[in-house]
């Protein structure tokens, strides 16, 4: 899915299971500021989610800027065939199993890597906590999210 978000407002996004008697919130997806485009993988099970504009402080004012929210094919998504850069958070597809160099830049150097299957059934944890750079093996084909609070580069191997 892709969110975007307002010029002044936070939005977060909840994921939601819903059934015909009970509904099961499955926590934060996501937490936006500003107009920039996130995309995220709905994680297996859940078929909704919830947006709910955040007040940054009890006495300040959330801003009254819409939110768009789209489906995206994964053929919408980037193919790391050499080098792929980006900010905070992306999704990469992959079609066959990889190897891939990353590094987290900036001032946090903070991030992590999560490899979910085409079918949902699998996810993992690439990266190791604390790493600011490093090589993966992408298992097979699925799409790659990556997290981080600030710039971001891979490059397939």
């Amino acid at each position: 899915m892709e969110f975007t978000g307002g010029l002044t407002s936070i939005f977060q996004v909840d994921v939601l299971r819903r059934s015909a008697t009970r509904k099961d919130h499955g926590g934060q997806l996501l937490r936006v500021y500003g107009p920039r485009v996130h995309r995220a993988l709905l994680p297996v099970g859940y078929d909704r989610v919830v947006v709910t504009r955040v007040r940054p402080r009890s006495s300040s004012g959330s801003g009254v800027s819409r939110w768009r929210l789209r489906t995206v094919e994964a053929a919408e998504l980037p193919v790391l065939t050499g080098t792929l850069s980006g900010k905070v958070a992306g999704l990469v597809y992959f079609d066959a199993r990889a190897r891939v160099s990353f590094v987290w830049q900036g001032s946090t150097e903070h991030g992590e890597l999560r490899f979910t299957s085409v079918a949902g059934f699998r996810t993992e944890r690439l990266s190791r906590e604390g790493a600011t750079r490093g090589v993966v093996t992408v298992p097979g084909s699925g799409f790659l999210t990556v997290s981080t609070l600030e710039k971001w580069t891979l490059e397939r191997r």
